[in-house]
């Protein structure tokens, strides 16, 4: 009885342990300046390009232009823009993870509360899928799409028999807010919406399962209402956008590699993670099993309504897990095995959290799910820390360089994670960065200009492996003013590097090396004598 007791105490206060892990999940994204990804610094980079072409500047703006189309990727964009025009990019930075952290524990748990609330225990099992792998690749849009998802999904829930002008808007704003994060996550909300419409009627109708077609179509037509602003954006979307697929994929058994696994969570070592990550998916499983003999103690009958019912509301994540073995990992915007991957998780976490558990299990789930995940994040500190520093001296070299400047990256690093870490250079002062890839694909906010000028180093518009974006239609030609290196020094003198090498040491003068050599800027030698 006293065991039972202290369980009941733990379920008691469970608000109390909830926003305490918050706290400390948030915490850690201050034991550093930055919390670098690889994608993050583009994302901050161009964010402040965003900026400073509001701003009116006009160096960036004969090169960059804000994209017309109504793409998604603008969520991340947008809040770190707005930010900017007040903050330097570290706390920007800061104030958008921080919204991520809170926004996605705090809707998963109002989901929880508003399908299961005597399971707002388990709602903690989110946080470690919110330090996910692809979160830690700066997928920022992605991993905030599911902010929006929880609240779309938890909003519905308990409005969709409403049929006030508020709830129209409410759900529309969801929906749009979802589109402008992500679009696959967007796409699945809408198919989980509809089975949620169509498993509240099953319930509603279930002697007469004949009415179930009115009513479905009555409330799906309310939610394409809803729908028809952020629907429109998706069609004009695929209209002009073209996305560069490949048939990569991965063999079937390393798919179910990455279940066991929980490949989502494993981030920087394989091997020094796996033994930690696969009991996240040992846990849920047991969990699942106890669901199951609940359910037979409590006599549920399993009908064909019950099993209609079952079905409906286990469609998406069967329909996830198909697409995650059929699909190729270099299918739309690429890494979709990774991105179905993580949803498919997200499926599972919401299903296991909305079944009916004894009090023990959950408790003792629980505190097994806050170890592990607190052990994880100790372990990803370590590796962040180290990122941190590197990212720090970037931004701290960024000093030595004028403003609406022309800079040519070079990524000498021998850490993977590190190949857009030049975009730290861009995050304070408007530069023109020529390693910036989000300008390339089509589907993030900023674009080349057509008429943009050609660039050039010592009259070349490449040199050596390295490329960056020319403008046929442009007859004007700029130069190139500084040349960032960064990583190991020691691969500069490759034979690949030696063209670079020759325009270095002739047209070029050191301007600052960093104390351990991880960096040498390079300043054009005309510059130098306008300034002297």
């Amino acid at each position: 009885m006293q065991g039972k007791g202290y369980f009941q105490i733990v379920e008691k206060n469970e608000k109390t342990v909830f926003y305490s892990v918050l706290i400390i999940n948030i915490a850690f994204l201050f034991f550093t300046r930055f919390y670098p990804s690889m994608d993050g610094p583009a994302h901050l980079y161009n964010s402040n390009l965003i900026k400073h072409l509001i701003l009116k500047n006009n160096f960036l703006s004969g090169f960059y232009q804000i994209n017309s189309i109504p793409i998604p990727n603008w969520i991340s964009h947008f809040i770190l823009s707005i930010s900017k025009l007040i903050l330097p990019g570290w706390l920007a930075e800061k104030l958008l993870l921080t919204f991520y952290i809170s926004g996605m524990s705090i809707s998963f748990r109002q989901l929880v509360k508003t399908v299961k609330p005597e399971n707002l225990l388990l709602s903690i099992f989110i946080f470690p899928f919110i330090y996910s792998f692809l979160f830690h690749l700066g997928f920022y849009n992605y991993a905030l799409s599911f902010v929006f998802f929880f609240l779309t999904l938890s909003y519905w829930l308990t409005n969709s028999d409403s049929i006030s002008l508020k709830s129209y808007v409410i759900t529309g704003l969801l929906l749009t807010l979802t589109y402008f994060s992500n679009v696959l996550t967007y796409g699945f909300l809408g198919i989980t919406l509809g089975c949620v419409v169509i498993y509240k009627e099953l319930e509603k109708n279930s002697i007469n399962i004949r009415q179930l077609p009115e009513g479905s179509l009555r409330k799906l037509s309310r939610l394409a209402i809803s729908a028809a602003p952020s629907l429109i954006f998706l069609f004009i979307f695929f209209q002009k956008t073209t996305f560069i697929s490949t048939t990569e994929r991965y063999e079937t058994t390393e798919l179910f590699k990455w279940i066991n696994d929980v490949r989502s969570l494993i981030v920087f070592g394989y091997q020094g993670e796996e033994i930690y990550t696969e009991q996240f998916f040992h846990i849920i499983l047991i969990l699942l099993v106890f669901s199951l003999f609940t359910a037979k103690n409590q006599s549920i009958t399993l009908n064909k309504t019950t099993i209609l019912k079952y079905l409906i509301l286990s469609f998406p994540i069967f329909l996830t897990l198909l697409l995650f073995f059929i699909l190729p990992n270099g299918a739309s915007a690429g890494m979709m095995s990774d991105r179905l991957c993580l949803l498919f998780f997200i499926y599972l976490l919401i299903f296991v959290a909305t079944r009916t558990l004894p009090i023990k299990i959950k408790s003792i789930a629980t505190f097994l799910i806050v170890i592990l995940h607190l052990t994880l994040l100790i372990k990803h500190t370590i590796t962040i820390r180290n990122l941190d520093k590197d990212a720090s001296q970037i931004v701290e070299s960024a000093n030595y360089i004028q403003e609406n400047k022309i800079v040519l990256p070079v990524n000498l690093s021998d850490n993977w994670l590190e190949p857009h870490f030049s975009n730290y250079l861009g995050v304070e002062k408007p530069m023109l960065i020529l390693e910036n890839y989000e300008t390339e694909v089509g589907w993030f906010p900023l674009l080349w200009k057509q008429d943009s000028p050609n660039i050039q180093l010592n009259g070349r518009p490449s040199v050596s492996e390295l490329k960056w974006h020319q403008s046929v239609s442009s007859k004007n030609k700029v130069q190139i003013d500084y040349i960032f290196l960064y990583g190991n020094m020691a691969k500069k003198n490759d034979i690949r590097w030696k063209e670079l090498n020759e325009i270095i040491s002739s047209e070029f003068v050191l301007r600052y090396e960093s104390e351990n050599n991880y960096i040498q800027l390079y300043e054009k030698k005309i510059i130098i004598s306008i300034i002297l």
